[in-house]
């Protein structure tokens, strides 16, 4: 799969059910310094194994990096390993970009990046 195939949409706010069988989500907080530190996981439905549940499986927890560097390298990983789907969760530009990214639902790893950017 081509990074360019790997649709990135804003993550599912709390409550929310996800029905993909298989995604990545990059979450960024800033840290007590302020500083962006973001966590990333591959989640996966146990559903194709007969069983009830997710299965999370952290690939960085509380890393200090930037959410858009945190979604590149997400969108990489994805692709490598034909995982359609990254949602992200951007906390350290406040509300504007909850706003921005509902505009921009169904975007491309180019347009998350682009707005990331920002």
């Amino acid at each position: 799969m081509k990074a360019s195939e790997v649709r990135v949409l804003p993550a599912l706010d709390p409550g929310e059910s996800y029905i993909e069988p298989v995604f990545l989500l990059v979450e960024t907080l800033p840290g007590h310094d302020g500083q962006p530190l973001t966590t990333i996981d591959h989640i996966r439905s146990d559903a194709s194994e007969g069983r009830d549940g997710w299965t999370v499986r952290t690939l960085a927890q509380a890393v200090p990096m930037t959410h858009s560097a945190a979604c590149e390298w997400a969108v990489s990983y994805a692709a490598s390993r034909n995982i359609p789907i990254v949602y992200e969760r951007d906390e350290t530009l406040g509300a504007g970009y909850a706003a921005a990214l509902s505009v921009g639902a169904g975007g491309s790893a180019g347009a998350a990046a682009s707005r990331a950017a920002k």
